[in-house]
């Protein structure tokens, strides 16, 4: 366990709820969801850890223990968060029996004294520039909705951020993957989208070869109804994988 005390990056925004005018919001500069084979591959790449596949498959043999211990009623406590199942619903006698219509069990997680300490150690470093008012923020699956980092064939992709909308004359513009091994380009047309809108690009992931990609837009769109001059090339920061 690192005793390092850390500091969180973040930029200030408009705070958006009413009677709030004049105030900021601080947002972290990074919003990646780390699945669990990632993590193990982070604490890899870290520490003495051999192979990140066996810590996987143990952290997911704990995992799956854990809720079967839940299943049966009993409370956890990892040191790192607590976890339960509650029964929700209001119950009409000592004689009235669970009902899917009126009942349902909720799993409640709670952060533990330890992460709270860890929390309270640490510290924010406010980026005093101007965050671009255009890019892409995060890639999720159009069906699970989860942010993304492998891509699988033909499924539903959602590109969110700010003046995404792909539009223009110049030959240039659409959705790029792009093989960061070879460098070669897959170039998906503005008509190749499911749904094109100034905060949301939806398109079905093409048929990619095995390896690492960086997804691209260029785009003349400028948010109003004169383009840009020139396309504009958006990147997202976080490079994606086919297995």
């Amino acid at each position: 366990m690192s005793n390092i005390n850390r500091s969180i990056k973040a930029f200030l925004y408009p705070n958006p709820m009413k009677n709030a005018k004049g105030s900021y919001l601080a947002r972290t500069s990074k919003n990646t969801t780390y699945n669990i084979k990632e993590i193990c591959e982070s604490a890899k790449e870290k520490s003495c850890i051999l192979n990140a596949d066996v810590l996987e498959y143990h952290v997911k043999l704990f995992f799956e223990e854990m809720l079967e211990l839940l299943e049966d009623g009993n409370k956890i406590n990892t040191d790192y968060f607590t976890v339960q199942a509650n029964v929700k619903g209001s119950f009409t006698s000592k004689y009235d029996n669970f009902d899917a219509k009126r009942h349902r069990v909720d799993i409640v997680f709670s952060a533990t004294k330890l992460t709270h300490q860890r929390a309270k150690i640490m510290t924010a470093e406010i980026l005093h520039i101007e965050p671009f008012n255009y890019g892409i923020r995060k890639v999720t699956d159009g069906q699970t909705k989860l942010d993304v980092s492998h891509l699988k064939v033909n499924r539903l992709l959602v590109i969110s951020g700010d003046k995404v909308k792909i539009t223009g004359n110049d030959p240039s513009v659409g959705v790029y993957f792009v093989h960061t091994e070879s460098g070669s380009e897959i170039h998906l047309r503005p008509t190749d989208c499911y749904d094109n809108g100034n905060a949301t690009v939806r398109i079905f992931v093409p048929d990619l070869a095995p390896g690492t990609y960086q997804l691209k837009i260029i785009t003349q769109y400028s948010g109003n109804a004169t383009p840009l001059t020139q396309a504009r090339l958006l990147l997202y920061p976080n490079l994606l994988n086919v297995d």
